[in-house]
């Protein structure tokens, strides 16, 4: 899909709206719902991810709506020494009865200061602007459809190379030209997102989106966010029914 050629037709906003959670000290279960979708976002049914291996008991698997410690996360998973760099995995199946159009779907990761808004264009990142300046988040892969197991793409964060303003990562799934293809994510089974140490390759926590997104066109599946000096992930699972151009909006960039 074209972006105004890009990075050039997109430009930042300052509104100040943010979203406040509280902090839950013990990860939960594997289980719930995901509803409560952002923008007319109305989930309705559940599916259970099959395309990749059951999470272990060392796997912190996440409901919406969870905010667990990384570093403890991955610490009770056995990664040794101080958690330094992070890769987050996205995975999805589309399901091919529905409709005769190809699905392409992609990853939008979105670099946030405290207000939760970017604080430029070069903030966004995505196919056409795979890393922001400093280089501490980049993306990788590009699995249009989905086919086959595993990640289908995924994003490489350091977190000792962020800057200091960065103080969450929001991470996105969006299909292209879903309303001239009349498509949604009701038609995309499994999706799921993972994070693993990338010294280690050691996978220590996990959340599977277990809603029927039967009219929404974008995702934000979790966030990365800094909290008390310490970095946390938040299962969000949260629709969108406006595609690229609501999360754009939401965290301050213009798809013009």
């Amino acid at each position: 899909m074209n972006i105004s050629g890009g990075l050039g037709g997109l430009n930042t906003t300052n509104t100040n709206n943010q979203q406040q959670a509280t902090e839950t000290s013990q990860p939960a279960g594997l289980g719930g719902g995901i509803g409560g979708g952002i923008g007319g976002a109305q989930p309705t049914a559940n599916s259970t991810n099959t395309t990749t291996p059951a999470p272990s008991s060392n796997i912190v698997s996440l409901k919406k709506g969870q905010k667990v410690s990384l570093a403890k996360s991955a610490q009770g998973a056995g990664v040794n020494g101080p958690l330094t760099t992070v890769k987050v995995g996205l995975g999805w199946d589309t399901n091919k009865y529905d409709g005769q159009n190809e699905f392409d779907l992609d990853v939008f990761t979105f670099a946030l200061k405290a207000d939760g808004k970017v604080r430029n264009a070069s903030d966004f990142v995505f196919y056409n602007n795979k890393k922001i300046p400093e280089g501490a988040i980049v993306l990788s892969g590009d699995n249009r459809t989905g086919a086959g197991s595993g990640d289908d793409e995924s994003v490489e964060i350091n977190l000792t190379s962020l800057p200091p303003e960065i103080e969450k990562i929001a991470f996105c799934i969006t299909i292209n030209e879903a309303e001239t293809r009349g498509q949604n994510f009701g038609m995309v089974d499994n999706a799921f997102a993972r994070i693993v140490d990338a010294g280690s390759g050691t996978e220590f926590m996990r959340y599977d989106l277990s809603e029927d997104y039967s009219i929404e066109t974008a995702l934000v599946v979790g966030e990365l966010y800094k909290h008390g000096g310490e970095w946390k992930f938040r299962a969000v699972g949260s629709g969108f029914t406006e595609g690229l151009v609501a999360l754009c909006a939401e965290y301050g960039v213009s798809a013009e």
